[in-house]
């Protein structure tokens, strides 16, 4: 009976974590607030001001630019985003380019004109709880007894 108690609330958790993100609206976040996106003066400002955001599939960021050139670069990896590789999608930054997430992903955005990134113009954006649904998978194997494919779930 246990088991089948804890199957049931797993599955409960699980949907309705599920039906919430579905029910939510998609946020759209203007990188960096009132500062947009533009070399900042502290070195980490964009790395922080990502950190704090909870990104979903279906939200959207945009780069704004009013001052000097900018791009958008979305790079592949965490190496070209610490070396500043300025190699990958590259968009010019004006009054505004959208990007709406489409998967749960690390995704890493710098600026390639110039030194603009290895002074700090540069962010890492998580998309999605991956993480929450790794420990929640990880909390039901270890407390669900094991069973074979057929036992029954009392």
């Amino acid at each position: 009976m246990a088991g089948r108690l804890s199957f049931t609330v797993g599955f409960l958790i699980v949907a309705s974590v599920g039906l919430l993100h579905g029910a939510c609206a998609a946020s759209t976040y203007t990188v960096g607030d009132d500062l947009g996106w533009t070399v900042p003066k502290n070195s980490s400002y964009y790395e922080e001001w990502a950190s704090q955001k909870t990104f979903q599939i279906g939200d959207s960021i945009v780069f704004n630019s009013t001052t000097g050139n900018h791009t958008a670069t979305e790079v592949d990896t965490r190496e070209e985003y610490d070396n500043c590789t300025k190699m990958g999608i590259i968009v010019k930054v004006g009054a505004g380019v959208q990007k709406t997430f489409d998967r749960n992903a690390t995704l890493y955005y710098l600026c390639s004109e110039g030194t603009h990134c290895e002074q700090g113009q540069k962010m890492i954006v998580k998309v999605g709880d991956l993480f929450a649904v790794i420990k929640l998978s990880l909390q039901w194997k270890i407390h669900t007894p094991n069973r074979a494919v057929g036992d029954s779930l009392d």
